[in-house]
């Protein structure tokens, strides 16, 4: 089956999810659950029970993640299969991975109230103004690196404009869209988080220094590798689509795949050397500056101060680069836009994907024409354009260049070794199949059963 193809995504989004909330259980700079507490407090027995009662639920949550999401490798229809996943992603990437932090974040907020357990000074944003003159707007590693991920995205764009084919004019708007993703992506992820607020960790500037300098470093490294694994998996996608390199779809399925594992190993390690450097320079520094903030975090996740100008923090929980002030206009838009994006993109893909699993493909045949009626894929012809009829058993096509393919039909356009441009509508094990050629292409069809399509073969016949 081809839903097995999706499998890998859906062990990455766990995997993922799995880890994210694992960060969660252990204190970085003496905040646990995105609440800042007193050394001593880290240790009590009560905080400690509730640091294995979160592992226990994370747990728990981790089966039912697994267990919603194994469907999509058994759902029948495979366009509804994608759907599934699409849709178990959203809900378990943007809700699910949340719920067990939230819900000690609030249990630990109360016990810390109860307790009185208030650390450092309160309402104030903190600032080394030494290590702002530093690194203020520095980039940790040259601009010029940049121009590699966007040399080699180009490459498809050129391919797509050069080899231009009206069967394959949507993957040069594609090519656009995903050029102008990836200057998104440095734009908006590599220089902005570099403009994050500095942090202050102690009142010794020099340590400061060498934590703020580091953190920039491998992030801009984090950005960089994202940026140039999605130009790689965008360059080979292209040339298999345009035929330069012959070889499976697999192929990029794995490239795709190994090229998530290491954007996510990347960001795993970043976040680890950080925090372990912070956890070796302030240990043995007798300056440490402790804020307590935590009134401007909802839930320990959603940053929201209006004390604060940035429009972007370093988060609690996860291993993002950045959060949003949601109390600044510029941060609200930000966060916000990205939920608006989602939902233009999403509801639409959903009900289109679901019409056109749930509807047949239908022939009308006319005195003048022939034509088909299938949502998004409607295809007409002139009866003057029949050049030749014909019955065969045995129909491949090599490339899907703007359509669907399943394991239980093919729609749209493809492209046959044997017979070149095709437009296709046919049940995969329904045989037989409809030839027509035309005079610029060949047109290929079927019905669900053997009689149906003996029927149509003799109406097209009478056309000839």
């Amino acid at each position: 089956m081809k839903n097995f193809i999706l499998m890998p995504a859906f062990i990455m989004i766990t995997i993922v999810v799995y880890f994210t909330m694992k960060s969660a259980a252990k204190p970085r700079r003496n905040i646990l659950f995105g609440v800042t507490l007193p050394t001593e407090a880290l240790s009590d027995d009560v905080v400690l029970k509730m640091i294995d009662d979160y592992k226990r639920i994370m747990n728990i949550f981790t089966l039912v993640i697994i267990l919603t999401g194994l469907p999509i490798a058994f759902i029948n229809k495979e366009l509804l299969s994608v759907l599934y996943l699409l849709t178990w992603s959203l809900v378990t990437a943007e809700w699910l991975v949340r719920q067990p932090y939230i819900h000690m974040n609030r249990k630990l907020k109360k016990l810390k109230r109860d307790n009185e357990w208030f650390i450092g000074e309160k309402r104030v944003v903190s600032m080394d103004t030494k290590i702002s003159r530093l690194l203020k707007d520095k980039m940790p590693i040259p601009n010029k690196y940049i121009l590699i991920p966007f040399g080699i995205s180009l490459i498809p764009l050129i391919i797509s404009i050069v080899k231009y084919d009206e069967d394959l004019k949507y993957a040069t708007f594609i090519a656009v869209i995903l050029m102008a993703v990836l200057a998104l992506l440095y734009f908006v992820g590599f220089r902005s988080s570099n403009k994050l607020r500095l942090k202050v960790y102690s009142k010794n500037s020099d340590i400061n220094y060498i934590l703020n300098k580091e953190e920039k470093y491998l992030n801009s490294i984090a950005w960089f590798i994202t940026s140039l694994t999605s130009s790689i998996i965008f360059l080979f996608t292209y040339l298999v689509i345009y035929e330069v390199i012959n070889v499976s779809y697999n192929v990029i399925t794995i490239i795709a795949i190994l090229g998530a594992i290491v954007t996510f190993v990347v960001y795993i390690y970043t976040n680890n050397r950080i925090k372990s450097l912070e956890e070796e320079l302030l240990k043995i520094d007798k300056e440490v500056i402790y804020t307590d903030d935590d009134e401007y975090w909802i839930d320990g996740y959603k940053y929201y101060n209006e004390n604060d100008y940035n429009s972007k923090v370093n988060p609690r929980f996860g291993f993002n680069t950045y959060t949003y002030n949601l109390a600044t206009k510029k941060g609200k838009i930000s966060y916000y836009s990205g939920f608006i994006i989602y939902a233009v993109i999403f509801i639409p893909l959903f009900f289109n994907l679901l019409s056109m699993e749930l509807t047949n493909h239908k022939i009308n045949i006319s005195s003048e024409s022939i034509s088909i009626d299938y949502p998004y894929y409607d295809y007409e012809f002139s009866v003057n354009d029949i050049e030749d009829i014909k019955l065969v058993d045995e129909v491949s096509f090599k490339l899907r260049t703007n359509g669907i393919g399943t394991d239980e039909y093919c729609r749209g356009n493809f492209r046959s070794r044997e017979y070149g441009k095709c437009r296709v509508y046919i049940y995969n094990n329904s045989k037989p199949y409809i030839i027509v050629k035309l005079k610029n292409n060949y047109f290929i069809y079927n019905e669900k059963t053997k009689d149906e399509t003996m029927d149509i073969y003799h109406r097209l016949i009478e056309k000839l």
